[in-house]
C-alpha cells in the first residue's frame, strides 16, 4: 500500500493534479467559512446600524450592514489568496509570469463570483416557488450553495491549468543544457555502436583462428 501511494503521483500525474486541486478548493472553502463566521460573530452586531451603499454587494447579497460586508470581503480575499498560492506552488507547480497570472486569476474570480451569486438567487427563487421540500431550509442554505460552488469546477480547473498557471517555455540556459545532454547521449551511443562494429570482425577472426587450430 505504501508503494502504491508513493508511485501514484508518477503513474497518474493528471489525476494526482486534479486531486490536489480539489483538496485546495476544499481547504480554502473551509478557510472562507471560518473567517466569515468569525466576522459575523464579532462585527455584525457592533456595526448593525451602519448602512452599506454598494450595488455590487447588493447583487451578491451582502449589503445588509457593514459588518456582514467586511466579513464577506475579508473571507473571500483570504480564501482566494490561499487558493492562488497553493495552486501555483503545489498543484500546478507553475513558473508563469506572476503579474499576468494574478490578473487572469482575478478575472476568473470576478466571473465565478458573479455566476455563483446569480445562480444562488435564481435557484433560491425557483425553489421557493416550487414549495414543499424545495422551499425547506436544507435546500436554500445547504443544497443550493453547494451546487453553486461545484458548477464552476467545469471551467475553473481547465482555465487555471492551461491558462493561468501554464508554464513558460524553458529559458535559454535550460534549452542549452538540454541540447548538451542530448548531444552527450548521442556521442555515447556513437561510441558504443563503433565498439560493437569493431568487435564483430575481431570476434569472427578469433572464431576462424580457433577453427584452424582445431583442424
Amino acid at each position: 500500500m505504501k508503494k502504491f501511494f508513493k508511485a501514484f503521483p508518477e503513474k497518474y500525474p493528471k489525476l494526482w493534479e486534479f486531486i490536489k486541486f480539489v483538496f485546495t478548493a476544499f481547504s480554502t472553502t473551509i478557510l472562507y467559512y471560518i473567517v466569515f463566521w468569525i466576522g459575523q460573530a464579532t462585527l455584525v452586531e457592533p456595526l448593525k446600524d451602519v448602512e452599506v451603499h454598494s450595488s455590487i454587494l447588493k447583487f451578491l447579497g451582502y449589503d445588509e450592514n457593514l459588518g456582514l460586508a467586511i466579513s464577506y470581503l475579508l473571507a473571500s480575499f483570504l480564501s482566494y489568496a490561499a487558493s492562488y498560492i497553493m495552486n501555483r506552488k503545489v498543484t500546478f507547480k507553475s513558473n508563469s509570469n506572476v503579474l499576468v497570472s494574478t490578473i487572469l486569476f482575478a478575472l476568473m474570480v470576478v466571473v465565478t463570483t458573479a455566476f455563483t451569486a446569480w445562480f444562488g438567487t435564481f435557484a433560491t427563487n425557483w425553489a421557493q416557488a416550487q414549495g414543499g421540500f424545495w422551499a425547506s431550509g436544507f435546500v436554500s442554505s445547504l443544497l443550493i450553495p453547494t451546487v453553486a460552488m461545484l458548477i464552476p469546477f467545469v471551467w475553473t480547473f481547465p482555465f487555471q491549468k492551461y491558462v493561468i498557471y501554464r508554464n513558460k517555455k524553458p529559458v535559454e540556459g535550460e534549452q542549452a543544457q538540454e541540447a548538451e545532454t542530448a548531444k552527450e547521449a548521442e556521442e555515447v551511443k556513437e561510441v558504443e555502436d563503433t565498439k560493437e562494429t569493431e568487435e564483430v570482425p575481431e570476434a569472427q577472426a578469433q572464431k576462424q583462428a580457433a577453427q584452424k587450430d582445431s583442424e
